[in-house]
C-alpha cells in the first residue's frame, strides 16, 4: 500500500510542476514562466527555448531571454581550469584568473592602462556585480549589470580589453602569491580541508584532477607563467558565453562579439618564454586498488572520507539513475540509509552523506561524516557494509518512488532566478549538454526504474576501488 500511495504522490507532484509551468505561461498572448519569453501559436504554448550560436571569433553562445526584471546575467566558462596546470607549477590557472581582474595593458589612443583600483571604480560606478571562479575544469566569470543600450555597450567594451589585454603587475602578483600561501597554510589546519585534499589524490593518483597547489608550486610562479599559461588557454574559441536577461537576441549576439571580439589580440608579449610543458590533451581518469590513508590530527573527532571517481558529465544515461541511487543512500539527509544506520540507530555522528560531483572527466563519489575518534572503526564498518548490501541487494520500490518524489519535488527551485537559470544554462553550454537537458530532466527522473539504479550502482561503484581518508585519529587506537 505505501508503495502504491507514493506513487500517487510522484504523479501529483509532476502534476503540479507541469500544471505550474503551464498555468504561468499559457493564458495571456505575453506570457512568462519566471519572466522567460514564449511563443503562442494557434493556441498553443511552447517552452521557452535556449538559443545558440557562434560569435565571429568561435566562441560558443547560450542565450535564454527573460523578462521579470530589467537585469543581464553572463557567464563566460573559459576551459583554462585547474586540469592544465602544468606539473610543478599547480596553482597556476587559479592564480592566473585571478589576476585578470587586476590591471588593464596599455591600448590604442591611451597613454598608459588601467590599475586595480581604476578598474573597481569602473564596476562600482557602473554597479557591475562580478565573480570569477576557478575549478579542475573552467573558469567562470559572471557579470550582472541593469538593462540599458548604453551600459551593454559599455560593459561590452570595457570586459573585452580586460579579458583581451590584462596587465599582470609583478607587485600585484607579489601580494596575490602571498595571499594564496596564507590562505593555504590555514586551510591545511582544518582537518576538513586535509581530508579533501588527501582523497583527491588517493582517487586521481597522477591525473590532473588529483594535483593540488602547494606552497612550493604557488612561490615559483612569475609573471612570465601567468602569460605563457594566458596565451595558451584564454583564447575566444575556449569561450562558452551565456547570458540570461531581458534583452532580444540581437543585443546579446552583439554583447557576446565584444566579450570575444577578433580583433582583440588575446596574446601577451613575453620577453623571455619560460620552459613549461602544457598538455595538449588530459589523459583518461584510471582507477586503482582501494587504499586507506591516516593522518594524524589533534581534533576531537576523526574526518572520514570515503571516494572513487565514477562519472563525467556527459553520461545522461546513468547520471540520471544515479541521482536517484545517490539519494537513496546519503544525498536526502533524513531519511537517507546512511543517516538511518550511522545517526539514527547508532548515533555514530550528527551528520553523513554522500554526493557526486560532474566533471568532463570521470568525477569523484564521496561518502563524508565525523565520528568520535574511538568510534572510528565501527563507522567505517558500517558504512561499507551499507553501501556494500545496497549494491548487492538495490533499493527498494519505495525507496525508489521517494526519492524521485523528493528530486522533481525540488527541481522547480534550480530555477526560481536568473542566476539559478544562468547556472544550469552554463552547466549545459561548457559541458556540451542537449539544449533540451532541463526541458526534459523531470521526465528522465520520473523514468527511472529499480533496474537502472541498480545497473549503475554494480557499474560504478565498486568497494575494491574505494578510497578511504582518515584524518584525526589512528584506526584502534582508542
Amino acid at each position: 500500500m505505501s508503495n502504491k500511495n507514493s506513487r500517487i504522490r510522484l504523479l501529483f507532484i509532476i502534476f503540479l510542476i507541469v500544471f505550474s509551468v503551464q498555468f504561468r505561461i499559457g493564458f495571456t498572448d505575453n506570457t512568462t514562466r519566471n519572466g522567460l519569453e514564449v511563443e503562442n501559436q494557434s493556441g498553443t504554448v511552447e517552452a521557452p527555448k535556449i538559443k545558440r550560436w557562434l560569435t565571429e571569433s568561435g566562441a560558443e553562445v547560450l542565450f535564454l531571454a527573460t523578462s521579470d526584471i530589467p537585469i543581464i546575467d553572463v557567464a563566460i566558462d573559459i576551459d583554462a581550469g585547474g586540469r592544465w596546470d602544468p606539473s610543478g607549477y599547480e596553482g597556476l590557472a587559479g592564480l592566473t584568473s585571478s589576476m585578470i581582474f587586476k590591471g588593464l595593458g596599455r591600448v590604442e589612443g591611451q597613454s598608459e592602462g588601467l590599475n586595480e583600483e581604476a578598474i573597481l571604480e569602473f564596476f562600482a560606478n557602473n554597479s557591475i556585480v562580478n565573480s570569477i571562479d576557478t575549478g579542475k575544469d573552467r573558469v567562470t566569470i559572471k557579470l550582472r549589470f541593469l538593462n540599458n543600450s548604453e551600459l551593454q555597450s559599455k560593459v561590452g567594451d570595457f570586459i573585452s580589453l580586460l579579458l583581451s589585454n590584462p596587465a599582470f603587475n609583478t607587485e600585484v602578483l607579489q601580494r596575490e602569491k602571498t595571499n594564496l600561501i596564507l590562505r593555504l597554510r590555514e586551510s591545511l589546519s582544518r582537518p576538513q580541508t586535509i581530508a579533501t585534499r588527501a582523497l583527491w589524490k588517493a582517487m586521481y593518483q597522477d591525473h590532473p584532477y588529483g594535483a593540488v597547489a602547494t606552497e612550493e608550486s604557488i612561490s615559483k610562479l612569475e609573471v612570465a607563467h601567468l602569460k605563457a599559461f594566458y596565451n595558451r588557454f584564454w583564447q575566444p574559441a575556449r569561450f562558452k558565453i551565456s547570458i540570461v536577461g531581458s534583452l532580444s537576441q540581437s543585443e546579446a549576439s552583439a554583447l557576446a562579439n565584444q566579450f570575444s571580439s577578433e580583433s582583440d589580440v588575446f596574446s601577451l608579449e613575453t620577453k623571455d618564454e619560460p620552459e613549461l610543458f602544457f598538455q595538449s590533451m588530459i589523459p583518461p581518469v584510471l582507477l586503482g586498488d582501494a587504499g586507506t590513508k591516516i593522518i594524524s590530527h589533534d581534533a576531537n573527532q576523526s574526518h572520514i572520507w570515503i571516494g572513487m571517481p565514477v562519472l563525467a558529465r556527459h553520461q545522461t544515461d546513468d547520471i540520471f539513475p544515479f541521482f536517484v541511487a545517490n539519494h537513496i543512500l546519503g544525498g536526502s539527509g533524513f531519511g537517507s540509509r546512511l543517516t538511518s544506520e550511522i545517526r539514527e540507530e547508532r548515533g555514530l555522528a550528527y551528520s553523513v552523506f554522500s554526493a557526486f560531483q560532474l566533471l568532463k572527466q570521470k568525477g569523484p563519489f564521496f561518502i563524508g561524516l565525523q565520528t568520535g575518534r574511538g568510534k572510528t572503526d565501527e563507522a567505517i564498518k558500517i558504512v561499507f557494509d551499507t553501501l556494500d548490501e545496497y549494491i548487492e541487494k538495490g533499493p527498494t520500490d519505495e525507496e525508489i518512488e521517494l526519492a524521485k518524489l523528493g528530486l522533481i519535488g525540488g527541481f522547480s527551485l534550480k530555477l526560481d532566478s536568473n542566476l539559478k537559470l544562468l547556472t544550469n544554462l552554463s552547466q549545459i553550454a561548457f559541458y556540451d549538454l542537449p539544449l533540451n537537458y532541463l526541458d526534459m530532466w523531470i521526465s528522465r527522473v520520473s523514468s527511472v526504474t529499480k533496474e537502472d539504479v541498480n545497473r549503475v550502482l554494480k557499474r560504478v561503484v565498486k568497494s575494491g576501488e574505494l578510497q578511504l581518508v582518515i584524518v584525526g585519529g589512528q584506526r584502534n587506537s582508542e
